[in-house]
């Protein structure tokens, strides 16, 4: 899905308290990215891989949270589905004189080159979303997406009949997320809904191949009972046009109703929750993506370095690959919860971003 950068996410940063003190944190010496420099002469700036309005949100968040903390900043970099332009990118970034990036990963294996430049050149990175194959990172903020997965496995699982049919609309699998939140949610249905069949429908993110799959899927099969979508963000609104063209959008709790259980609890799924037509999502901590991401980079570039363990924001430091992982809490989101204002999907930034109302 394409859109226009987002702007007036300025919400988005009001009010949020300078975090510190997460658990695990070590002081070292201050000689990575910036060292002794003031905020004002740090400059540090965004890598995105690619455009949608939650990658926009992350992307405008981060930087104007940079300025609400006083630092420099470059322009932030969009590399618009491109794995090779996100190198470039970061290599320009840092060219430029970047002391530290907040970045979102397109292909967690050919960014890895991009991540060496940067441990090459002093200048500390934190990923946020995503994370990178190898390379050191000063962390990365995510979910745990495989978890994500198999929420979503529960969720699906206890609303179909046994022999049902399941589409999953896979995420590319050249990205961890991807590749996590099918293999958590398909080892979950295997281990736990044997007697349900998974189609899968391979999209790279793609709504197009998402309609594409879930076409011929109603056509093949007379029972198709549920539909898991990895990312509501992107996917929502191409699901439900396919399914009122196929004459399958109904409602839940009516006769005919297709099970729909998403990951991301964007503003449209939380529409979508409210008016029967979504039963589940399990919720991306987005914001704290931002807030924490900011946070731990801020503290890296003054030399701060950070261990495995509990944090002080009911979250868990694990170490994967080689690097530190902090794994966000993620909420799922039913009819029961929709109205809480603590989740991402009904802030205000939220909704203006995706041009929803509540």
């Amino acid at each position: 899905m394409r859109t226009s950068p987002i702007t007036g996410l300025a919400l988005l940063g009001a009010g949020a308290l300078l975090l510190a003190g997460c658990s695990g944190a070590a002081s070292t010496d201050s000689g990575a990215g910036g060292g002794d420099l003031s905020p004002a002469d740090t400059p540090l700036s965004y890598s995105q891989p690619h455009t949608d309005p939650f990658q926009n949100a992350e992307n405008v968040g981060s930087m104007e949270r940079f300025a609400e903390l006083g630092y420099a900043t470059i322009p932030a970099t969009n590399a618009d589905r491109d794995a090779a332009q996100q190198i470039t990118d970061i290599q320009t970034l840092i060219n430029k004189g970047a002391k530290g990036l907040v970045i979102s990963v397109g292909d967690a294996d050919a960014i890895v080159p991009a991540i060496e430049y940067a441990n090459d050149s002093s200048v500390p990175i934190v990923a946020i979303d995503e994370a990178p194959a190898s390379g050191k990172i000063a962390m990365i903020v995510r979910a745990d997406n495989v978890q994500m997965g198999e929420l979503a496995c529960e969720e699906m699982g206890k609303r179909v009949a046994a022999d049902a049919v399941v589409v999953t609309l896979d995420g590319d699998p050249v990205t961890s997320n991807g590749r996590d939140r099918t293999n958590g949610f398909n080892d979950c249905m295997k281990a736990k809904y044997p007697g349900v069949k998974l189609v899968n429908v391979a999209t790279e993110w793609d709504p197009a191949k998402a309609a594409s799959g879930i076409e011929t899927a109603l056509n093949q099969y007379g029972n198709v009972a549920g539909i898991y979508n990895q990312s509501d963000a992107t996917f929502f609104p191409t699901i439900l046009d396919t399914l009122k063209s196929a004459g399958k959008l109904v409602a839940a709790g009516q006769p005919g109703h297709i099970v729909q259980v998403s990951v991301d609890a964007s503003p449209m799924a939380m529409t979508a929750i409210r008016d029967g037509w979504l039963d589940a999502a399990v919720a991306q901590p987005m914001t704290d993506y931002i807030d924490y991401g900011v946070d731990y980079l801020t503290r890296a570039i003054k030399g701060e370095t950070f261990t495995a363990g509990p944090t002080d924001h009911g979250s868990t430091i694990e170490e994967r690959n080689g690097n530190l992982v902090d794994l966000l809490p993620t909420p799922v989101v039913t009819k029961d919860n929709v109205e809480d204002p603590n989740l991402w999907g009904n802030k205000q930034f939220a909704l203006d971003a995706f041009g929803a109302t509540k």
